[in-house]
């Protein structure tokens, strides 16, 4: 087993998916055209290790199109579901870009079972076209799923998998068919089968109590009055309550460069978002190689229309070396020379950026990257808090980190090491919570069960980093706005940040809101009818009897305009919970 954990080492960010119930519709799904990846017969393609760990066999199959499928069922603990996977290798050379359809057939035969699908380079670096992980039901579910080869392949050299290190479980799959479309499909000619989530439901009830949730700690009581010259009160007015700013904070990630080079992507941001990060133009090498002038200068375009910035990262401790620069890798031998490195890299950028960031990322992923801790102690972090606070006294100091609201499992130890900073005294202020998703969609009601395991810390929570890579457009929307509405209904959450918005802009291209053509997709859409309709107050009302207008509205900046006849006044508000009524004099 120790050659197949160093031939087929997985990704951090293994992803995977919810089965849903097969329909009558799906069971006559078929792929007709295309070229058999494997061959033919799968059955042949694919094969086994020599393991202990797994039983793979093959079980005949009554009631579908085929009539034979593998049943593995785990025999004892593995501890990376990788290290036990059945392979096979193309049959077909395949070229970037070309358009495949994965399709298979499973069910568990123990309660619920889980498998995942890969295609990769079978040797180093094993880059992966598609990671995709199952829980299969009792009942045989048909899984689709249309992706593109991130490279050529000739022959031989790319490597399906079916993994089934899984403990405790048995599952039987089927009907594999691998095909490939060359560039002669798109990926939207195909649906997506067998893939949701729970909670996806229009009448889900989770929805009914975040509404309820969002009115309460949202909203506030908006009331007007009306007066004339007399302060004698004014009936019949039409009173327009124009919202311009949300008190939320809801962002994106942006490119300094970008910024500067592209009005459109400029115009989207002041269109879209009150809050921003950098995505990369603060990081340490980044800052001090070649991006300190533009990061200056979005900071400046950012305070000068009203766009709050927060600041990501100060230290970026990962196992590769764009996260530091490289003189300080060659430190790691001589830690007081290190801790000096570090703390001028503090004085220099915070003293740069002072006051134009309401918030740092001090540790950026400190549960999976733990280079410099390593080197000089856990306990460190807490003294660099510590020193940030000293430097830059007005912003809200966050550990930022992945893989804890379901998309991973690093919840326990980012628990772990905050309780240990907090013991310490260090001012860890907000907790960073990530969020990017593939093909694994937990459950609504689960992200905020895991919300309010962390908030018990005390402290402010923000979204901070989200997306979702996939290529079904629907369920990438239904989960944008699923999660939005989950989160923005948690009283702790703070912010909301996207981690790009543009697909000539983006980390994950197919996450974008928007394409390459500045054509919105359903998850931009989502993101508007959510925040620019839903979540946003642009309303008019006539002044009753008593010159007044009651109602309810977010929380944020407004201007209030009163008409009646010729005669109008405005007055720019800002409607806190604790507003009183706001007065308007009519001339």
């Amino acid at each position: 087993m120790k050659i197949l954990a160093s031939i087929f080492a997985i990704a951090a960010l293994t992803v995977g998916m919810n089965a849903c119930p097969v329909t009558q519709a799906i069971t006559s799904q078929t792929l007709s055209g295309g070229t058999d990846v494997l061959g033919a017969d799968t059955f042949a393609a694919f094969s086994l290790p020599q393991t202990t760990a797994v039983k793979l066999e093959t079980v005949a199959v009554t009631g579908q199109k085929f009539t034979q499928a593998w049943r593995a069922s785990s025999l004892q603990h593995v501890t990376n579901s990788w290290e036990v996977q059945t392979s096979a290798t193309n049959m077909v050379a395949l070229q970037k870009d070309d358009v495949l359809v994965v399709q298979f057939w499973a069910r568990a035969i123990t309660g619920t079972a889980q498998t995942e699908f890969v295609l990769e380079l079978a040797a180093p670096p094993y880059d992966k076209s598609i990671t995709v992980g199952i829980h299969a039901t009792a009942s045989w579910t048909l899984f689709q799923l249309p992706f593109k080869a991130n490279r050529d392949y000739v022959i031989g050299e790319a490597a399906a998998h079916f993994r089934l290190g899984f403990d405790n479980q048995t599952l039987e799959f089927g009907g594999v068919v691998l095909k490939n479309f060359a560039k002669t499909k798109l990926l939207s000619d195909f649906k997506t089968l067998g893939f949701s989530y729970a909670g996806r439901e229009a009448n889900a009830t989770w929805r009914i109590a975040a509404n309820a949730r969002i009115e309460q700690i949202r909203k506030s009581d908006f009331k007007v009055k009306i007066v004339d010259a007399n302060n004698q009160p004014v009936s019949g007015a039409t009173v327009h309550l124009e919202m311009k700013k949300h008190a939320f904070k809801f962002g994106t990630a942006v490119s300094a460069q970008v910024l500067k080079d592209n009005p459109t992507y400029k115009a989207k941001i002041l269109e879209l978002y009150n809050h921003a990060v950098l995505g990369n133009d603060l990081k340490w090498p980044d800052w001090e190689s070649y991006s300190k002038q533009n990061a200056l200068d979005a900071l400046t375009f950012f305070k000068a229309n009203g766009i709050t910035a927060r600041g990501h990262n100060l230290i970026w401790p990962c196992d590769t070396d764009y996260c530091l620069p490289t003189d300080v890798v060659a430190m790691f031998n001589d830690p007081a020379k290190l801790r000096s490195r570090i703390d001028a890299h503090f004085q220099d950028i915070l003293g740069a950026t002072q006051g134009q960031l309401v918030e740092w990322d001090v540790v950026n992923e400190p549960s999976a990257n733990k280079r410099i801790a390593n080197i000089l102690g856990e306990d460190e972090m807490a003294v660099w808090y510590k020193r940030v606070k000293q430097l830059e006294p007005n912003a809200t100091l966050f550990m930022n980190d992945y893989g804890n609201l379901g998309e991973g499992t690093l919840d326990v130890e980012f628990k772990r090491i905050l309780t240990r900073m907090l013991e310490l005294g260090a001012p860890v202020e907000g907790i960073g919570l990530q969020s990017h998703f593939g093909w694994e969609l937990p459950a609504p009601e689960d992200v905020y069960n895991r919300l309010n395991g962390f908030a018990t810390f005390g402290k402010t929570m923000a979204i901070t980093e989200f997306d979702v890579n996939i290529t079904d457009e629907q369920l990438q929307a239904d989960y944008l706005r699923d999660f939005m509405t989950i989160t923005f209904s948690h009283p702790g959450i703070s912010s909301f940040l996207m981690w790009g918005f543009w697909e000539s802009e983006h980390w994950l291209p197919n996450a974008a809101l928007y394409r390459k053509d500045w054509s919105i997709k359903p998850n931009g859409q989502a993101w508007l009818d959510l925040v620019k309709k839903a979540w946003w107050t642009d309303i008019s009302i006539s002044s009753d009897l008593n010159g007044q207008v009651v109602t309810r509205g977010f929380l944020g900046d407004y201007v209030i305009t009163a008409t009646l006849g010729s005669k109008t006044v405005s007055l720019p508000v800002t409607l806190e919970k604790t507003s009183g009524e706001f007065r308007l004099k009519l001339p």
